[in-house]
């Protein structure tokens, strides 16, 4: 019985696997970046207000204790896994994320991404590398920017901020993923992963 359930367990793996590398192929006639539809950048837009609200983030320009939040979106890379590493036994990417880690992906009970949906997360790969939150969002902000950051840094200057990378959407767009980081110098900081699920109109941690 146990036999049957790993070559069971291996099947779907090589299946799933399968309907990746088909996508990613796909993907390659498309390399170049693309701008973002506007029905995304409304949704975007929202689920930056729903994360500063849900998670009562400490980042409004009026609060003593303010800090930063980047205004600069950045992309999420997606990455194919090696074909060499069958068992999926990998080693975190700093600049993004396998797809093997959304897909597929059972949160709360639902699967939040499924097959379906992998030529669709791969495709926005072709996402600019940063995307600029509206400006009525960013007046309510202490923002900042990465190059201010960084000349902070050079001025020895103590900088903390959160920073948030463009959301990836399902195929109906109703459920998506996004990527907070909070950064307080040296090895201080925090990463968190969030996944969002529009309901009813309006976009909701669905973990938290």
């Amino acid at each position: 019985m146990q036999n049957i359930l790993s070559r069971t367990n291996y099947m779907k793996k090589l299946v799933l696997y399968t309907v990746v590398i088909l996508a990613f192929c796909n993907c390659q006639n498309k390399k170049e970046t693309k701008n973002i539809n506007p029905e995304n950048i409304k949704d975007i837009n929202q689920i930056v207000e729903a994360i500063i609200i849900q998670d009562s983030l400490k980042v409004f320009s009026k609060s003593e204790d303010s800090i930063m939040f980047c205004s600069e979106l950045r992309k999420l890379n997606i990455y194919i896994p090696p074909s060499n590493n069958p068992d999926y036994i990998l080693i975190p990417r700093l600049d993004g994320m396998y797809i093997t880690q959304l897909i597929p992906g059972i949160i709360k009970g639902i699967t939040f991404f499924s097959s379906k949906d992998s030529l669709h997360l791969l495709d926005q790969n072709s996402n600019p590398e940063k995307l600029r939150i509206e400006k009525n969002i960013i007046t309510k902000l202490n923002s900042t920017t990465i190059e201010k950051i960084k000349i902070r840094r050079k001025n020895k200057k103590r900088s903390r901020f959160y920073e948030m990378t463009i959301p990836v959407f399902s195929v109906d767009r109703k459920c998506a993923y996004v990527q907070l980081d909070y950064q307080c110098g040296g090895l201080c900081g925090s990463g968190q992963a969030i996944y969002l699920k529009k309901i009813k109109g309006k976009w909701q941690n669905w973990i938290g």
